[in-house]
């Protein structure tokens, strides 16, 4: 049996790095202070449900949305944590405890969705197509994050996932992996 943890999250402008910017243009000041409390809010939540679950970090494995599978996937989460990312500080903290960090996506994919993102963000094009697009580019990540812990979580491991609420991985996850919300289920999910 395989087990993984799913925790939908929030992500931080710190997380959507070069996008920030685009993203914060788009609220007045009140809004941008109400999303900064939020997810501030959410990463103290998510910090204290993981200490709570009194988990074997030497036997587990994290995996993070955005995070390319790569060579450099330590320098990676260092950078972004020492950026002031709450979601990579901890993943440096459970690494740190012994977990083992898994890139987790394909670095084709997060390249065509950062230009697709880029463009819809800086366009006043918000058409249909463009909403597709980015759906179906959506769902090939997902597809791919599944993948990638299926072929990687080994029977008798535990897996733990901090993934965007607009994901929907557990379709592509095989079946014997069993699936862990501490959390719940985000509302956009339906599963």
């Amino acid at each position: 049996m395989r087990a993984l943890i799913l925790l939908p999250i929030i992500h931080s402008p710190t997380d959507l790095g070069t996008l920030s910017a685009a993203t914060e243009s788009s609220r007045n000041e009140a809004q941008t202070r109400q999303y900064l409390d939020a997810v501030e809010h959410f990463w103290t939540v998510v910090d204290g449900v993981i200490e709570g679950m009194n988990l074997n970090y030497q036997q587990l494995k994290v995996y993070q949305d955005s995070l390319p599978v790569c060579n450099v996937v330590d320098r990676i989460v260092a950078d972004v944590a020492a950026s002031g990312s709450r979601n990579y500080a901890l993943l440096k903290t459970l690494q740190e405890k012994g977990a083992t960090l898994m890139g987790t996506e394909s670095p084709d994919l997060l390249k065509q969705e950062k230009a697709l993102m880029t463009d819809v963000l800086r366009s006043a094009d918000h058409s249909n197509e463009l909403a597709e697009k980015a759906q179906d580019l959506l769902s090939q990540r997902d597809i791919f994050i599944g993948q990638r812990i299926n072929e990687s979580l080994a029977d008798e491991e535990m897996g733990l996932i901090f993934v965007g609420i607009m994901h929907d991985i557990e379709p592509h996850l095989s079946s014997d992996i069993v699936v862990i919300k501490p959390l719940g289920h985000p509302p956009s999910s339906g599963s």
